[in-house]
Order: structure tokens, then sequence, then C-alpha cells
């Protein structure tokens, strides 16, 4: 290889790195700004910070929570599982997902980030908007395996929130029973 293509080669290296480091400092300055609830301010950040690197999975995953939290459901939804795509272990993101996941109707992959999120922290509660916590994951998970027909499921999370409720899963009535005790909790947590 001649010098000048390794000259060329090395600045091209040199530079992805630093627009890795921009987006970095961009995320950064969105959760910031998230944090102070300007969402359009936080927006701008998490934009940024995709168009200095498109595979910085941060970004995709702050401009989710934006998006989640101004109800743009599909494109929360795009930019969780993108932010997934380059970074499945973001614990963040996955719960972000799931939220977004159920309220468009994409119940298998709100289950399986659920999950992860059950999995990797029964404790979670997301650092930049804590009305988001596992009690909201397991919900949504159950709300998610009940649309997607898995009673069984939709009932163990239910238990895990309120150990007295018990409904048969493989009969309609005790069905109707889980959807009836899903309904309640969730409006209980969100008037609450």
């Amino acid at each position: 290889m001649s010098r000048f293509k390794l000259f060329i080669l090395l600045g091209v290296l040199l530079m992805a790195a630093a627009c890795t480091e921009w987006a970095i400092d961009s995320t950064e300055q969105g959760w910031d700004a998230f944090d102070d609830n300007d969402l359009e301010t936080a927006r701008s950040h998490f934009e940024d910070a995709i168009s200095w690197d498109c595979t910085y999975a941060g970004g995709h995953n702050g401009l989710g929570w934006v998006n989640l939290l101004e109800n743009d459901l599909q494109e929360s939804f795009n930019n969780f599982d993108t932010a997934l795509y380059y970074d499945q272990d973001l614990v963040d993101a996955n719960a972000g997902g799931a939220l977004a996941a159920t309220e468009v109707g994409e119940h298998t992959k709100a289950v399986n980030w659920a999950d992860y999120v059950i999995a990797e922290d029964a404790n979670y509660e997301f650092s930049h908007y804590d009305k988001v916590d596992i009690k909201v994951i397991r919900l949504t998970k159950a709300k998610s395996a009940a649309a997607n027909g898995d009673f069984d499921t939709a009932l163990d999370e239910i238990q895990i929130l309120d150990s007295s409720f018990d409904a048969d899963p493989s009969d309609p009535i005790g069905q109707a029973e889980i959807l009836n005790k899903l309904e309640l909790l969730i409006t209980e947590l969100y008037s609450g």
C-alpha cells in the first residue's frame, strides 16, 4: 500500500472516531435537555448525534424517548428498533422499545424487549423519567402477551404485581378477567 493510501486510510479512521465522540457529546447534551423537560432541544441534540454517527445507538435511544413522550409512537418504535439493532444490550432502549412496540401493535417485540429489561434489572427505573419503572414494563409485557393470545404469560405478570389475583387463562371467562384486571392495573397506575 502506498504512503498516500495509508495516509488517507488513517485520516478516515480518525474522522470516524471523532464523529463517534461528537455523537456521544451531543447525546449527553440531549439527556441534559431531556432532564430539564426541554424536549425540543433534546430532540435537536439527539438528531445531531445521529447525524454525526448514524450507527450510534445512544442517539437513536434518546430520540426514541423524545418521540415516546411526544406520543409519536411509530417514530419512537423506529428509533428504539434502530438503537437495538446497533446495541441490543441497551436496557433503556429495550424498556422504551417495549412501551412503543405495544402501542404500535408489535407485541412479540414488546414482550421480548420487556423480558430483557426484567432479566437485566428486576427493579428497573428509567433514570431520566421516573414514571417508567419495572411495574410499567411488566404491565406492558402483560398487555402485549394478552394481545398475542398468551394469557398464561399475561397472568404471570399480573400475579407478580397482585399475588391475590387468579383466573383461568385457558377459559374465555378467565381471559376476560385477565383483561379486566390488566385494564384496572393500568388505570390505577396512570391515575395515581
